[in-house]
């Protein structure tokens, strides 16, 4: 591989459902190797002041639409605004950190954000984290007891904070060494960013 990414994202971003969908084949041809880091962007916009947008319908509005003409013009699957809330609880996120650390985390990212833009159930809404370790072959009672132990309390605050440290404000972001790339539509710019190194 020419180079490495790291690719933060948080499973109740919309825009992240993009990059999730479009990051490995990218990756893959640019020859620069992905490490998944989800971490909890909720914790950050509050710290930050920057909530104040999932409340402007407006706003959400736009961004339903956006990614419903950037998903068009990649050819991937869209099938309306995804429904809110999604992940209350930091459920799907914090099984994401397992697999993130057991090297399944873009298995289980693509099927959690198929799920939640396609079949319309949420990240960690009802038996949704459940629905999606089955489909992966995965036992969910273990991995959802670990995730939610102590272990999974550590790995939550450690992603958290090396976000926090390179200065990431939303997802999803992409991060060579300390250069940080923000958007969707700064995915190719990073991953040729990343390929130079």
């Amino acid at each position: 591989m020419a180079g490495n990414l790291d690719f933060h994202f948080f499973y109740g971003s919309i825009h992240s459902y993009l990059s999730v969908m479009r990051i490995g084949a990218l990756a893959s041809r640019a020859h620069v190797a992905v490490r998944w880091r989800p971490f909890n962007l909720r914790e950050i916009l509050i710290e930050q002041n920057n909530t104040a947008f999932t409340k402007n319908e407006v706003k959400m509005n736009y961004f339903g639409h956006d990614v419903e003409r950037r998903a068009a013009r990649h050819k991937i699957p869209f099938a309306g605004r995804a429904p809110y809330p999604a992940d209350p609880d930091l459920i799907a996120l914090r099984v994401g950190l397992v697999a993130a650390q057991e090297d399944w985390c873009a298995d289980y990212s693509r099927a959690t954000f198929h799920e939640w833009f396609i079949e319309r159930r949420a990240p960690g809404v009802a038996d949704h984290v459940e629905r999606v370790l089955t489909s992966l072959g995965k036992s969910p009672a273990p991995i959802i007891a670990h995730a939610k132990a102590a272990e999974g309390e550590r790995l939550l605050q450690e992603a958290t904070d090396n976000a926090r440290k390179l200065g990431i404000f939303g997802a999803p972001t992409f991060a060579v060494d300390q250069e940080i790339f923000w958007g969707d539509d700064q995915l190719e710019e990073a991953l040729g960013f990343a390929s130079r190194r």
